[in-house]
């Protein structure tokens, strides 16, 4: 009995640095009452999806996408900093409201709620967590404004399909546009929609930037670095995007392709390349 008293040898025991960090009491809450805004914004769609396709279907939901996810782990990672050091606050009253709001079974509400509660939250706070309290309320504003802003949308997707057509003109002048409809004489065609415009992908690409680069790498804190690279990464994914389109209208074989998992994947890996090179520029230590 007594050798089972025994303390462990020093080199069995956890050291001190390698345990799990204690969370400040006033941090927890306001972290666990954005992630579940977070995910009820989903919960609808997620449920639809397994219930009609399985769970292949998750991988074309709409905020499940590769910079989607990019911002929502930038933001929980500062949201996770900010809490450790004693910077995340929220007001009682905000998180009560906000957890009555998740109680309605509606991802809209839900979206919006996060987006007000998410302001609260940043307007609270401070240093990292303020920032990741940002990307968590603009993931809730970007979800309402996609699925509010119809109208936006259409007239974007216009844009968009405009643009791939003079280009595509330069090469194959006998090219067709009708709406946000391109064809080519052969018969091949594609039509612009929501999931092939940079609505889709840009705002949480852009949001990802400035959490990654005042959240988490802590720069432009001092002078304001973070307008150049956004500018930046807008340009390059609007150009890449249309590259992407260019590509699809080439042939009924590119079009396969580019939509099938090896393209579809490629591009979401040079568009989270792109990101992470723009989170870098001007770093002291890049």
């Amino acid at each position: 009995m007594s050798a089972a008293c025994r303390p462990l040898h020093r080199p069995l025991r956890v050291p001190a640095a390698v345990a799990l960090p204690v969370l400040g009491r006033d941090g927890v809450l306001p972290l666990m009452l954005l992630l579940t805004g977070w995910a009820s914004l989903l919960l609808g769609p997620l449920l639809l999806a397994l219930r009609d396709s399985g769970p292949v279907a998750l991988l074309g939901l709409a905020g499940l996408g590769p910079l989607d996810l990019i911002a929502l782990c930038v933001a929980v990672e500062a949201l996770w900093r900010g809490a450790r050091e004693g910077d995340l606050r929220a007001p009682a009253w905000a998180g009560v409201g906000f957890a009555l709001l998740l109680l309605v079974p509606s991802g809209l509400v839900a979206a919006a709620g996060l987006a007000a509660y998410g302001a609260v939250v940043a307007w609270q706070s401070r240093g990292a967590a303020r920032w990741g309290a940002i990307g968590l309320a603009g993931l809730g504003a970007i979800h309402l404004a996609l699925t509010l802003g119809r109208e936006l949308r259409g007239a974007v997707i216009g844009w968009e399909a405009m643009a791939t057509h003079a280009v595509m003109s330069w090469f194959v002048p006998q090219v067709v546009l009708a709406g946000p409809v391109l064809r080519l004489p052969d018969g091949h065609g594609i039509a612009v929609m929501a999931g092939c415009s940079v609505l889709q992908f840009l705002p949480p690409a852009l949001l990802a930037l400035m959490v990654m680069r005042r959240g988490v790498l802590r720069l432009g804190e001092t002078r304001p670095t973070l307008a150049a690279p956004l500018v930046m990464l807008g340009l390059a994914l609007v150009g890449l995007n249309l590259a992407r389109l260019l590509l699809l209208q080439v042939s009924p074989g590119a079009y396969a392709w580019g939509h099938g998992v090896l393209g579809a994947n490629l591009f979401g890996l040079i568009c989270a390349g792109l990101v992470h090179a723009a989170a870098d520029w001007g770093r002291p230590d890049a």
